[in-house]
């Protein structure tokens, strides 16, 4: 047994890809983490906007507090308590070199919440990332570790589950780890896209063809015809489970034009460096029209993702004749069940030329910069994924008011873009010296508005972004509203648990809010804009001061107290 386990731990340090349960014929290493019967709400690889899901979403029969267990002996390594995201989550390391992750908690055991507790206290601060030392909470297979929730950013109760490679912490797909979740239902598949890759898919609008299904397999009726000698493709499919209606993601596509494999996918793992190529995985443009997920059989040029195993390399196939190909694609599940799908294509005698070659388009792995009177952008080399022209539009309209620039439209909003670009802009009227320090650079992009904190520099300000869209350079001097509820001066609250307020901007963003009571920093709870604080030992029955400090992006502040009886 520790020949074996030493063995697994020097695969995972010398990189070998993990091999799974279900792939060894092992007893599963794992039980599952509640003691209902599995059903999935989602799957690993699902598409979301802008990543990848990264686990399993665990049906809780649509409840909150049913109590998960651990499915394998470890410890306890991490805690993370954050208002967005995973919401509350605790890790769990193992001895065969995984982690597992618990999300959307309600609640951990009680010794935990005690540790918790007195760390959010010791940082004052409530969200807290915590490395938790190896021997302090030991658990067993099938010790209680927590209750499901809904905190985060979560859409209703469930539980999110991951594994992860602890030493790289690359999640890995959990349906290779033999969970009793039956599967006997193939993938359905909808539609093949056919692009032009002489040309941008961002410049482009794909030809779409249905698929329909006669004879057990899915076929496009006649032959496609193209007038390009380079193409790539993409499909719109999913998956089912046995028993559920959930749409779920697909786990790997192999397409063969005639015998020989050319491309495909296989989304097995993925790290959470790589998730956001899900923008480069799909056709992002199409997506945010109203369209489909379409995902590429072979990636794009920017597309540094490991999923695309099948497509050694290739960015695009070659017609180089006029026959005919008889292409085969074949959709599997995890399960190994598997929907084919037959069509062919043929180009014709006559191709369409090459757009010309264009100074002001990035391609990918290049870096970029838009410089003119008025701003400045810089672009890294992983900024983008496909090439795209360089392009700013000044919008009709001056500065006036709280506005310092016109509007700049950067770029097109539907490119995606990987990495953070820095935008610079330079006001066009003076900015007075007592507004440098609360100055804003907001966007809008696709209706959603959001604003950076504008950091002062020589001819201008500056903040970073990961959407292209509409910027202004404005100042803001209008501190954020802070609002108790049922409090007022003099108020006895009673038997009540809890004390809540909110705290709102002019501004989506409240940078950061402390709140004390007597002076001594208390431990507040958020969701979204509201915040709330139950009672504890640091409150004892008596007269009491109730002090919030609220800041947002741009530095204003406000402060409010409240004295009350408890």
């Amino acid at each position: 047994m520790i020949r074996s386990l030493t063995f697994l731990l020097l695969l995972f340090q010398a990189g070998v890809p993990f091999v799974s349960d279900a792939q060894s014929g092992r007893p599963a290493y794992f039980t599952y983490p509640l003691r209902i019967e599995p059903r999935l709400n989602a799957n690993f690889g699902e598409m979301r906007p802008n990543h990848f899901h990264m686990g399993l979403d665990l049906f809780t029969l649509r409840r909150e507090d049913l109590s998960v267990y651990a499915p394998a002996d470890g410890y306890v390594s991490r805690i993370k308590i954050e208002a967005g995201g995973f919401g509350n989550a605790i890790y769990i390391d193992h001895p065969n070199g995984t982690t597992t992750l618990y999300a959307h908690m309600n609640g951990f055991t009680e010794p935990l919440e005690a540790w918790i507790d007195d760390m959010q206290y010791q940082r004052e601060s409530w969200a807290v990332d915590l490395p938790v030392p190896p021997g302090l909470f030991p658990v067993k297979r099938g010790q209680f570790i927590g209750f499901s929730g809904n905190t985060g950013a979560s859409a209703g109760p469930h539980v999110h589950f991951e594994i992860r490679e602890t030493a790289t912490e690359k999640c890995l797909n959990p349906l290779r780890f033999n969970f009793p979740i039956p599967d006997n239902v193939p993938p359905d598949l909808f539609r093949i896209a056919v692009y032009d890759r002489h040309r941008s898919t961002y410049e482009q609008t794909p030809a779409i063809h249905t698929l329909r299904k006669a004879g057990g397999v899915w076929t496009v009726p006649g032959v496609i015809r193209v007038n390009t000698d380079r193409i790539t493709l993409a499909l719109q499919a999913t998956d089912r489970m046995s028993g559920t209606p959930n749409a779920n993601g697909i786990f790997e596509t192999r397409l063969y034009d005639g015998g020989r494999l050319v491309g495909g996918f296989r989304i097995d793992s993925i790290g959470y460096d790589e998730t956001r190529y899900l923008n480069a995985h799909i056709d992002h443009a199409h997506r945010l029209a109203g369209g489909p997920w379409l995902q590429f059989l072979l990636p794009l040029p920017g597309d540094r993702s490991a999923i695309h195993v099948h497509a050694a390399g290739r960015h695009y196939l070659s017609l180089e004749d006029t026959a005919r190909h008889d292409f085969r694609l074949e959709v599997l599940d995890v399960d190994g069940n598997r929907s084919v799908a037959r069509f062919s294509m043929q180009r014709g005698q006559r191709i369409q030329p090459p757009l010309p070659s264009v100074e002001d388009r990035l391609r990918p792995g290049q870096y970029g910069i838009i410089d003119t009177d008025d701003l400045q952008v810089v672009l890294s080399d992983r900024a983008l994924y496909d090439s795209a022209r360089l392009e700013v539009r000044r919008l009709p309209g001056e500065a006036s008011g709280t506005s310092y620039s016109p509007v700049f439209e950067i770029m097109r909003q539907a490119i995606p873009v990987h990495d953070l670009f820095t935008l610079r802009i330079r006001p066009t009227r003076p900015v007075p010296p007592e507004l440098r320090d609360h100055m804003l650079i907001s966007k809008v992009t696709r209706g959603i508005r959001q604003v950076r904190k504008a950091t002062p520099e020589k001819d201008g300000f500056s903040a970073s972004w990961r959407d292209f869209g509409s910027f202004r350079l404005e100042a803001d001097l209008v501190p954020p509203t802070i609002t108790f509820y049922g409090l007022q001066d003099g108020t006895h609250v009673g038997s009540r648990p809890s004390l809540s307020f909110s705290a709102v901007d002019n501004h989506p963003t409240i940078r950061s809010l402390r709140a004390e009571i007597d002076g001594a920093w208390i431990k507040c709870a958020r969701r979204g804009n509201t915040f709330s604080y139950r009672f504890d030992r640091r409150c004892p029955p008596g007269r009491h001061t109730l002090t919030v400090i609220a800041e947002d992006e741009a530095g204003n502040k406000t402060t409010r107290s409240v004295v009350f009886h408890r």
